[in-house]
């Protein structure tokens, strides 16, 4: 019986993606930071056999982030919220901060209200902020809103094991995030472009893909500009991939601008 479902999952998966233009949009918005399609579609297999749909990757409902060598699944903390208020959840205290003698944010809690016939049971929480500042974007913008999501994730498991205990949100997670290899797949579309216009047809298409997409881009650039002893006009030389584009107003960052 499992191999079964996970055959018609695998099949209804297969459906979903076959389309290239479904991919990009998948790597652009929901998984965005990977390079890989097969990682993509592991991440999106995982999800599904949890019990997600495919419309709810592409609503982010459920979404992959890279984590060490590969991913973790993510959910929104709006879509926990939603699970939590469906299983019998009735309240949820303002966070309390604690600082330290410095004045900065040390500790958050929070506290969970859940209903389970007459009795309210109260489950609560307490994080420390240096287990998961990560001192880059919205953390250092706005790190009581960060923290406080992650101490009300931290109770709402507590409250709901059965419905949340895979349950995580991206704020929890600060491992350092390696970027994967270049598919042979991606690397035999390059390859398989010989004209200057192809290249940035296929460039312009796939964009945003990171540093070592951009590199082998590059790589393939140099190679068609060398075979075809194009002057110094057509070429771009130490520009980078900065030919490719069709429009140097309103460009895209070139690889070398990616992070």
């Amino acid at each position: 019986m499992e191999k079964s479902i996970i055959l018609k999952v695998t099949q209804d998966l297969d459906a979903q993606v076959s389309n290239p233009g479904v991919m990009r949009a998948l790597i652009a918005t929901t998984f965005k930071g990977f390079k890989s399609e097969k990682l993509v579609k592991q991440a999106c297999l995982e999800a599904m056999m949890r019990g997600y749909e495919f419309q709810d990757l592409l609503d982010k409902k459920v979404y992959a982030i890279p984590y060490g060598n590969g991913y973790t699944l993510v959910q929104s903390i709006s879509d926990v919220r939603g699970i939590a208020m469906k299983s019998g959840q009735v309240g949820k205290s303002a966070p309390i901060f604690e600082d330290d003698e410095n004045g900065k944010i040390k500790t958050c809690t929070i506290t969970v209200k859940r209903k389970v016939d007459e009795y309210v049971g109260n489950y609560t929480a307490m994080v420390y902020f240096d287990e998961y500042n990560t001192n880059k974007n919205n953390w250092a913008k706005m790190p009581r809103t960060m923290i406080a999501k992650v101490a009300e994730m931290h109770a709402l498991r507590m409250a709901f094991p059965e419905e949340l205990s895979q349950a995580y949100v991206e704020e929890e997670f600060k491992g350092e995030v390696v970027e994967e290899g270049l598919e042979q797949s991606i690397k035999d579309e390059i390859d398989a472009i010989d004209t200057f216009g192809g290249l940035r047809e296929y460039f312009s298409k796939n964009k945003g893909r990171g540093k070592q997409f951009n590199a082998y881009i590059e790589k393939r650039m140099k190679e068609i500009t060398g075979n075809q002893n194009e002057n110094s006009s057509n070429t771009t030389g130490d520009a980078g991939v900065v030919g490719l584009e069709e429009d140097k107003n309103d460009r895209e960052p070139r690889p070398s601008d990616s992070k």
